[in-house]
């Protein structure tokens, strides 16, 4: 998740001009479509199997074994439908309409926001906080996922008027805004909040490791 920063032009400056991009992760200027694809579609799955091994190996070392199967199906399997998603042709014309709808339609948009390969990644945390019986790690895929689809449905940074107008004392038309606090708009501030819950896991993991038994 934070290695994929690279894949942005400018993960941590601000830019004046609404940006996109399509395989990076989130709707930012990317430096390469295809280098964001295959960072996702061939990294992810050999994470998948560095994790497994690491499970078999730890299975073998203490005799506790984890069905951790489910977490790479579920990441694998909705990562190739996202795959398949993006190889359907489509008409040019037709996608510039479709651009032109989402914004006013808010069932499209609701359903692009989707589109992202976040959220197998995120889907794929929260399997394995149900296999390791682990209610953080649960919450952690939850608030990956929200943070992931709420970035594409209201662009980096975003806020829908609602929350605008709350955190403006109930003033103002509430037309919605964006939140530049500590860079929020930008992939990099992002990413790290959004795997900040799977980074005190970690930690907290390798502390309890570590404590003589």
């Amino acid at each position: 998740m934070l290695l994929s920063t690279a894949l942005y032009q400018q993960p941590y400056q601000q830019v004046s001009s609404l940006s996109s991009g399509r395989w990076a992760g989130l709707p930012s200027d990317e430096h390469s479509a295809l280098a964001s694809y295959l960072f996702w579609f061939i990294g992810t799955p050999v994470a998948f199997v560095v994790i497994g091994l690491w499970y078999q190996r730890r299975a073998q070392r203490t005799g506790i074994r984890v069905p951790w199967r489910w977490f790479a199906g579920v990441g694998l399997g909705l990562l190739v439908g996202l795959a398949l998603l993006a190889a359907i042709p489509v008409d040019p014309q037709t996608a510039a309409m479709a651009d032109q709808i989402a914004p006013t339609e808010p069932s499209v948009q609701w359903l692009r926001a989707f589109r992202t390969p976040l959220i197998p990644i995120a889907a794929a945390v929260a399997v394995l906080g149900w296999v390791e019986r682990s209610r953080w790690l649960i919450a952690a895929g939850a608030w990956l996922g929200l943070l992931a689809w709420w970035q594409q449905y209201f662009h980096l940074g975003g806020i829908p008027g609602w929350m605008d107008w709350l955190l403006s004392g109930g003033e103002g038309p509430a037309l919605g805004g964006e939140i530049t606090l500590l860079g929020l708009n930008r992939p990099g501030p992002v990413l790290i909040l959004a795997t900040l819950p799977l980074l005190v896991f970690a930690a907290v993991r390798a502390a309890r490791s570590r404590e003589p038994r």
